[in-house]
């Protein structure tokens, strides 16, 4: 995604395997989701999270590139969630939890899904839901005409105008509507592909 900086916690794993790294990592998760429920995310800073967490500015930047790159990796499990939805015949019911918990911080959830913020959260997004993707593919024995990256890119951006428009309030809509119309949407898309991939391999064989 063009303009967008490098996200350094989704590339830093390998360092996880060390325990002062994850501690480290998840006292900075955590107190950034604190302050950003308890003040909103426009009045947090760098300063205002390290010192909630108990560590350094410089320790900070050795996880994440930027505020925009906590951000993203503070929701990624909800994150995770959203992608799954998309190669699972069931919703899972921790979808709607996670819409729910959406609707419930709607104030801060619609300033994190713009600018600069939402950019580094649908980088995330696209990539657990190409990691997704190739899990689906690998389990049908299907190699995609199209690569995987390609329908990541368009169902988060899918994904991410339903719940924008629906924070906003400008489509009224249940947690477990919201929920079901982006597990039925998705999941759709990613069949498709799969039989575009399947009618393809017949057309080859004159079948």
């Amino acid at each position: 995604m063009p303009g967008i900086k490098v996200l350094r916690g989704r590339l830093s794993q390998a360092a996880g395997a060390d325990p002062r790294v994850r501690r480290s990592r998840a006292a900075l998760t955590t107190a950034f989701t604190e302050l950003a429920f308890e003040r909103g995310y426009q009045d947090i800073g760098v300063r205002d999270v390290a010192d909630r967490a108990a560590v350094g500015r410089s320790t900070l930047y050795s996880h994440f590139s930027d505020m925009n790159d906590l951000l993203a990796h503070s929701l990624d499990t909800h994150l995770g969630t959203l992608a799954r939805c998309t190669v699972r015949l069931e919703m899972e019911p921790d979808l709607v939890r996670v819409i729910a918990h959406f609707w419930q911080q709607r104030s801060s959830a619609r300033t994190m899904l713009q600018g600069q913020a939402g950019a580094a959260i649908a980088c995330l997004l696209v990539r657990h839901l190409e990691t997704a993707l190739l899990g689906l593919y690998r389990t049908h024995r299907s190699r995609p005409s199209l690569p995987a990256s390609l329908l990541a890119e368009q169902l988060a951006a899918g994904q991410i105008a339903v719940l924008a428009t629906w924070l906003a309030g400008r489509a009224a809509a249940s947690p477990e509507k919201v929920a079901q119309l982006l597990h039925r949407t998705s999941y759709a898309a990613a069949m498709a592909s799969l039989q575009s991939v399947e009618s393809a391999r017949l057309s080859k064989t004159g079948r």
